[in-house]
């Protein structure tokens, strides 16, 4: 009988973390690339502007727009994950919204 060294065993499941994180980390759908996006620039905004108090010159409107992109990119989420086909073509409007608001 012959025996398999165990190392290509270890890096063969390593590798197998890599491909499922890899494939978990890659947004291939637009709406969710836009809708992690938004939800990102919000968060961070709304975490710099009340818990980082780093500059006390941040405009309280700053942080009001920042909460409106973590609400668009949460909604615009919702609507695309959810499994009903309403609800997916209200996420196309909606990001036909952005595109044009944002062009």
């Amino acid at each position: 009988m012959e025996k398999e060294p165990s190392a290509p065993a270890a890096g063969g499941r390593g590798e197998g973390l890599v491909v499922a994180l890899r494939e978990l980390l890659e947004l291939k759908d637009r709406r969710i690339q836009a809708s992690a996006f938004f939800f990102a620039c919000g968060a961070s905004v709304v975490l710099h502007g009340t818990v980082l108090k780093l500059n006390r010159a941040d405009n309280p409107e700053h942080v009001l727009a920042g909460y409106g992109l973590f609400t668009i990119g949460a909604a615009l989420g919702f609507l695309t994950l959810s499994g009903c086909d309403r609800l997916g073509r209200a996420a196309a409007r909606v990001e036909e919204l952005l595109r044009g608001f944002f062009q």
